[in-house]
């Protein structure tokens, strides 16, 4: 039976990761790992893991401050699982679910495999309405699981910026699980399994480029949560330190100080930062005949920065410095000169239509007491019951599963 090691990197943000210890440690399993890797919080995260009493929570610091991506490079080098699961220490795994992904593992034994993530507001803000509840989806339940290989399914669509056609069936280590053997065959250097800034998609974007033996499967394993310090592009962790006026400022100082350090500087900007990853990946990973579609790349940079009223000339200079850099002026001249408007396509359209039909809602998945990540998983499993083990077995069809879902929903209300 593989060791699974669930990987949680933090800073500073005790007040959501004990709830998040809590839904690993729910998982009633003796071969798994949960690994805390600390980056040298000043607030009392230490003390949050040590009042757990379990054996197999250990607990690391990297005894300085250090970037986002040398943490989580710390992290996975900590780990000692035969696989390795990560996410963020406001996120959590849903424990009675986890039985169906280790049946996955054992019976694929892949290089790793990607699933449907479930999303959670925490609950910090009564005006939004949308917190502290939870969608669950039709289409992301009860799935079968299937192999792929991102390499052939994938890289086409990756170096043309065709991510709808990708997500979310591609390699993920971040809310997915990876095995120790590919994360160590696919690693840059010893020691260094991470070569530019942003982890989960530094790492997807090596596994498309390198291809492997992956599984995907439509079911909910975890769930994704977002609060007001939420890590997103700037990394707004809360500091005690009266030394950090401005926690983003910090973060991209810290980023800079890091010896991978992305080519060019991505503005906080999530498309840029997704373009800024792949060239780094490409220029330090030698894939030179992986050929970008500069024009699809700058333009879909461009219009969602107009759209989003994201400062543009911030993005245009950024993207015109590059552009400088790599002869491919011309494309991007072309864009500036006549860009067209970011709109939605008809399937994009009739997708989130049917999405929500095809679904239901829990506006409150709290317990009573708390609302908490803790009490969201406690919620997806009394929802989602045993139903994918039965159908693992053959016992329940995907159409009987989603009635029960909705049975079992009907009585959390």
């Amino acid at each position: 039976m593989p060791k699974v090691s669930i990987v949680i990197p933090t800073r500073e943000r005790a007040e959501y990761l004990h709830y998040s210890i809590q839904t690993a440690l729910a998982i009633d399993d003796a071969d798994i790992e949960i690994l805390i890797n600390d980056n040298f919080s000043q607030d009392h995260t230490r003390e949050v893991v040590e009042a757990f009493d379990d054996p197999r929570l250990v607990y690391k610091n990297t005894g300085r401050r250090v970037s986002m991506r040398e943490n989580y490079n710390d992290a996975i080098a900590n780990a000692t699982g035969d696989y390795l699961i990560s996410f963020g220490d406001d996120d959590g795994i849903i424990p009675g679910q986890f039985p169906f992904l280790r049946k996955i593992l054992e019976d694929y034994q892949p290089d790793g495999v990607s699933w449907i993530r479930g999303t959670y507001g925490w609950p910090e803000d009564a005006s939004n309405k949308k917190l502290g509840g939870m969608r669950f989806r039709r289409d992301n339940l009860f799935g079968d699981a299937y192999r792929y290989d991102p390499k052939e399914r994938n890289l086409q669509a990756l170096l043309q910026c065709r991510l709808n056609d990708i997500y979310p069936v591609t390699p993920n280590l971040y809310h997915g699980c990876v095995s120790r053997a590919y994360i160590d065959r696919i690693a840059p250097t010893e020691g260094v399994f991470l070569n530019s800034l942003i982890p989960d998609v530094n790492f997807e974007y090596r596994a498309t480029i390198e291809g492997g033996d992956f599984v995907h499967v439509d079911h909910m394993f975890t769930v994704n949560g977002y609060a007001k310090k939420s890590t997103g592009g700037a990394h707004s962790g809360n500091a005690t330190d009266k030394t950090q006026v401005d926690p983003a400022k910090r973060f991209e100082l810290e980023n800079e100080a890091d010896p991978y350090n992305d080519l060019f500087n991505h503005a906080r900007f999530v498309p840029l930062a997704f373009l800024a990853t792949l060239e780094t990946v490409r220029e330090r990973g030698g894939y030179a005949d992986a050929k970008v579609d500069y024009h699809a790349w700058y333009k879909f940079n461009l219009q969602v920065a107009a759209k989003r009223k994201h400062p543009f000339e911030s993005v245009k200079t950024i993207l015109q410095d590059y552009a400088k850099r790599t002869n491919t002026t011309q494309e991007l001249d072309a864009l500036l000169q006549d860009l067209p408007k970011l709109k939605r396509t008809p399937k994009e359209i009739w997708g989130r239509a049917t999405e929500i039909v095809r679904s239901l809602r829990l506006d409150d998945v709290g317990d009573g007491t708390e609302n908490t990540i803790m009490t969201a998983v406690n919620t997806c499993d009394a929802v989602l019951g045993q139903s994918y083990g039965q159908i693992q077995s053959g016992d329940l069809s995907e159409t009987q599963a989603w009635r029960a879902v909705k049975q079992r929903a009907g009585q959390q209300k």
